[in-house]
């Protein structure tokens, strides 16, 4: 894959169990985030500036997705 769009992301997102979600703090630029529910709470990841979506391939996201800080279960 050449590069990632915003849909790629999310279908491979969901594949893995997470949500696609975007943020804009101070709204100066856009990030992507991953997020799904564990338990009663909602774990977020970093995933790269939406500018850097496109230099990213499927196995780093899923990189992403599948190494984190340790959850407690």
């Amino acid at each position: 894959m050449l590069s990632m769009t915003e849909e790629e992301a999310r279908t491979i997102m969901h594949a893995h169990g997470w949500f696609y979600k975007e943020r804009r703090p101070k709204r100066v630029a856009r990030y992507v985030y991953a997020q799904r529910r564990q338990g009663l709470r909602m774990i977020e990841r970093y995933i790269c500036p939406l500018s850097r979506l496109g230099d990213l391939t499927e196995d780093e996201l899923v990189g992403k997705l599948t190494t984190g800080p340790a959850e407690n279960p």
